[in-house]
């Protein structure tokens, strides 16, 4: 028995392309994602969240610290490169739990809350 392949070939192609088009649709059209791409994503979420959440103790705790004037002109200095602010920062402070490295997105947080102006109650009149 013979093939004949200019009857199958545009099968063979209309298959191909509903495969690639499946595979959009799974991943982008329903939402679909392998268990490492979730992996992935909830961990960066959830490394967000610490951050918002330890930025504010962070600052606090660095004012508190008995050189607080010149770390803080350390980190003005240096507002621009969060590398190089990490110097003005006690390691414990700008590490994530369960972490043994600073965290360069929380070091930007922190700097970020220690050099805004501070707030001031709206007056009504």
């Amino acid at each position: 028995m013979r093939i004949n392949w200019e009857v199958v070939t545009p099968y063979l192609w209309t298959g191909v392309g509903g495969v690639v088009v499946g595979m959009f649709l799974l991943s982008y059209g329903f939402g679909f994602t392998s268990p490492t791409t979730a992996e992935k994503l909830s961990s960066a979420a959830s490394e967000k969240a610490i951050i918002a959440a330890m930025a504010p103790v962070c600052a606090d705790k660095f004012g508190a610290l008995p050189d607080v004037v010149a770390r803080t002109a350390i980190i003005v200095a240096d507002k621009d490169n969060s590398y190089k602010m990490r110097e003005a920062f006690p390691e414990a402070l700008i590490t994530l739990p369960g972490k043994n490295y600073p965290n360069s997105d929380l070091t930007a947080a922190c700097a970020g809350l220690i050099l805004a102006p501070p707030k001031t109650a709206d007056l009504k009149q």
